[in-house]
């Protein structure tokens, strides 16, 4: 199969290369439950962790069985860069399982929300508010330059890979994870052997040119992050792959402020400056970033980087440690591997990226009903372009606090928005029988909660959560429907928020 995984229909110890089932025990520890999602690194799974009797998560790295895979040593490698870094807005790796055996994984922290893939999908134009977007920035430069210190660099910065957790924390996931799913390092080779990592609307313009990756490559993909936040699309989409990766290197991005004039001044001015071609002339620091943003809030010292001592002494292990992460893959971004043309050719010749591109509007795809679906390798793909202009006026539903420990108006919106999207997604899993049916039309109706929190009727929002809170108690009163305790979780959180608070 593509995927390198053959078909074994029942759940057992996961050796070799067959399909991944929900109950397959890994490195006799970890219990898969179900599938999360899936993309160009591999798949995630919620797994039981039976030693320690909590939930985590579990990326199956996908290999092919081919000589392109990466080998065992660079894998653990890799996986250990990540996990040396601990701070607040970095999803955590705790341990990796890599052998000749079975699938390697990861085992990271679990992160109960949607990415911003997902947020993006559910709000109105696809547009935030400058002040949410320059939340949500300070936030993601703090993980930049805890990770950068330690000397990591992500290489995939993209909405599908910024996580939002129920407090309202933007958290970065899956740092060194493009690199060891196509088996090779960040940036290897020189000229045009040199193989190029990222996402077609997020990669920097030396990284298309064939040079390696560095910090300021990172904070350019924030500038296409936030630029698509505030504009509703990235600053570059074209009919091609080629149109896309030139653009990067040629063309100016449109201003932010032509597309949405209500956006702050300072903060569309940080946005076009991580935007520079020129890498010395990007931002490169949360104090660059913030002290650009009007408005923005006095640093929070406790997310300070934290670099854990190696320990040399310490050999590989054959199973894995863990806690949680509950992150929504990129679906649709399977990287394929070509060799990049001179760079000469470009304006004549397609330019072949080696890893996975994806559409922006799918990067990030959840499966349909808990089922798994096998990674799929995707052809390079440009991002398409918007079928008709975004409107300039901004939803009222996103924001991010600046510290895990206080929740503003604006991140309790946000976080209100999420937790709505969340039981929508669950109750549309209750896909059998009358059940389904109950649950599907209750996530239609929330669907609705959405948008009404979109438009700011916040009223309106809170009366037909109500409505549809009651619908759901007589039908399980009647014996119709029955709820998950995640389920469960999500509506008393609602009750507490949104229509308490109401």
């Amino acid at each position: 199969m593509s995927d390198g995984w053959s078909e074994l229909p029942e759940p057992g110890r996961l050796r070799g290369r067959r399909q991944p089932v929900g109950g397959d025990l890994l490195a006799g520890r970890y219990r898969l439950a179900h599938l999360l999602g899936h993309g160009g690194a591999g798949q995630v799974w919620r797994a039981d962790d039976l030693e320690l009797g909590r939930p985590v998560a579990v990326k199956l790295l996908r290999q092919s069985g081919t000589t392109g895979d990466a080998p065992p040593d660079a894998i653990r490698a890799e996986a250990r860069k990540a996990a040396r870094l601990v701070h607040p807005n970095v999803v955590a790796v705790y341990d990796v399982v890599a052998g000749d055996d079975s699938p390697a994984f990861l085992v990271m922290e679990l992160v109960d929300g949607p990415n911003l893939a997902e947020v993006l999908r559910t709000t109105a134009n696809g547009q935030a508010a400058s002040a949410q977007v320059a939340e949500i920035a300070v936030q993601i430069a703090r993980a930049l330059d805890a990770a950068h210190a330690a000397g990591v660099v992500h290489c995939d910065i993209k909405p599908g890979n910024l996580l939002l957790a129920p407090d309202g924390t933007v958290k970065v996931t899956d740092f060194g994870i493009a690199a060891i799913s196509v088996g090779i390092p960040a940036s290897t080779g020189s000229g045009q052997d040199r193989e190029l990592l990222g996402t077609a609307p997020y990669v920097s313009p030396e990284q298309v040119r064939g040079q390696p990756a560095t910090p300021a490559s990172d904070w350019y993909a924030l500038g296409c992050v936030l630029y698509e936040l505030l504009a509703g699309r990235p600053p570059f989409v074209a009919d091609t792959l080629e149109e896309v990766l030139g653009q990067h290197i040629h063309t100016a991005p449109v201003p932010i402020q032509t597309i949405r004039p209500d956006v702050n001044g300072d903060l569309a001015a940080v946005v076009m400056a991580l935007l520079a071609k020129d890498p010395a002339r990007r931002p490169a620091s949360v104090q660059a970033v913030s002290a650009g943003v009007s408005g923005s809030r006095a640093l929070d010292p406790s997310g300070q980087t934290q670099v854990l001592p190696v320990l040399d002494s310490v050999a590989p292990t054959a199973a894995a440690h863990g806690d949680q992460s509950t992150h929504r893959p990129d679906a649709s971004t399977t990287w394929r591997r070509h060799r990049l043309l001179p760079i000469a050719a470009i304006a004549t010749a397609a330019l072949i990226v080696a890893a996975a591109v994806a559409v922006w509007r799918d990067s990030t795809t959840s499966t349909d009903a808990g089922q798994p679906q096998p990674g799929l390798t995707t052809k390079a793909t440009a991002a398409p372009r918007p079928s008709s202009p975004r409107p300039s006026s901004p939803p009222a539903t996103r924001s991010t606090p600046t510290s895990a420990g206080s929740t503003t108006p604006t991140a309790a919106r946000l976080n209100t928005g999420a937790t709505l999207t969340s039981l929508a997604q669950l109750l549309r899993e209750q896909s059998r029988g009358r059940e389904g049916k109950v649950g599907r039309a209750a996530a239609r109706d929330i669907d609705q909660v959405i948008a009404y929190l979109a438009a700011g009727e916040t009223d309106k929002a809170a009366e037909k959560y109500r409505d549809t809170g009651k619908r759901l108690a007589e039908a399980q009163r009647d014996g119709r429907w029955t709820p998950t305790p995640q389920i469960t979780a999500l509506l008393g959180q609602l009750d507490r928020t949104l229509v308490q608070g109401n």
